[in-house]
This record gives structure tokens, C-alpha cells and sequence, in this order.
């Protein structure tokens, strides 16, 4: 007697391999009626998403140059200059107090800086140090983001 109860024959096992082909083609074609939209759209908001990305990027890169520019058009540093020779406790001495007197020039717009008033306003200024009174004779100014102010002392008597 022959049990022939999971005998397949070539043509059973041809027919099920035909069966889950079809399953699957059927499936994955469901699925991707199902799923295909929803791919499109995520699809379509990622290049949305980069464009806007490259547009922002380009924005900030603008910004950062603007504001790069505007550093430059601010005065960042201010060195004051001494022409002639004095001890060099005193020159130390009012370079300090002409600098206390235009330190609010660091911060301000070069546009802003009127060159001629502050030569009018510095010029002939008395500056004691000492007990000793020394006048400013203003030279030049080179208003730009490192500020120069050259003088001449001239002691009083």
C-alpha cells in the first residue's frame, strides 16, 4: 500500500510556483497602486524641501556677505600717533587720555564720523598730565575700520 498523501508531482509544484507568481505580481501591484501616490508626493516635497534649502542657503550667504560689509563700514580699532619726541611716560600718558576722549568713535558708522569737526574739536585741546599742560595740535585722520589720529604735543608753560 502506498501513502501518497504530500506527493507533488512536476506539474503540482509547477502549478504552485505559478500560483505564488501570480500572488506576488498581483501584490506588489496592488501595493504599488497603494503606496505609489503617497511616494509621489514625498517624492515631490523632498525636491521642494531642497530647493528651498539651496534658495536659503543662498539668502544667508548674502546676509553673511552684507554683514561683512557692513563690519567693514564700522570703526573697529583706533590708534593714536604722537609726531614729535616727548618722554615716553607722558606720550604713554596722553595717547590714554586721547583715547579715553574719542573711544566712542569705536562702533560708529565711517560714514558717520564728520573728519572735519572732530579735527576742529581736538585741535588746540589742553590735556594736563603731571601737572603739566600739553596742547594737541591736530595733523591728519584716516577715518576707516583701524581709525588713525596723528597729533603734534606742544607743551605749556
Amino acid at each position: 500500500m502506498s501513502f501518497n498523501f504530500l506527493t507533488l508531482t512536476k506539474n503540482d509544484i509547477l502549478r504552485l510556483f505559478a500560483s505564488f507568481l501570480l500572488g506576488m505580481i498581483t501584490g506588489i501591484t496592488i501595493l504599488n497602486l497603494l503606496v505609489g501616490p503617497q511616494l509621489d508626493q514625498l517624492i515631490f516635497e523632498r525636491e521642494e524641501l531642497l530647493s528651498e534649502i539651496e534658495s536659503q542657503q543662498t539668502t544667508l550667504d548674502k546676509l553673511e556677505e552684507s554683514l561683512a560689509e557692513e563690519r567693514r563700514k564700522v570703526i573697529q580699532d583706533l590708534t593714536i600717533e604722537i609726531e614729535n619726541k616727548i618722554d615716553k611716560h607722558i606720550k604713554q600718558e596722553l595717547k590714554k587720555d586721547i583715547f579715553e576722549i574719542l573711544k566712542s568713535l569705536i562702533g560708529r558708522d565711517i560714514s558717520k564720523v564728520d573728519g572735519k569737526l572732530l579735527a576742529e574739536t581736538l585741535d588746540g585741546r589742553i590735556i594736563i598730565v603731571e601737572k603739566k599742560s600739553y596742547k594737541l595740535n591736530f595733523l591728519w585722520i584716516i577715518i576707516q575700520p583701524n581709525a588713525i589720529i596723528s597729533f603734534k604735543i606742544i607743551e605749556e608753560k
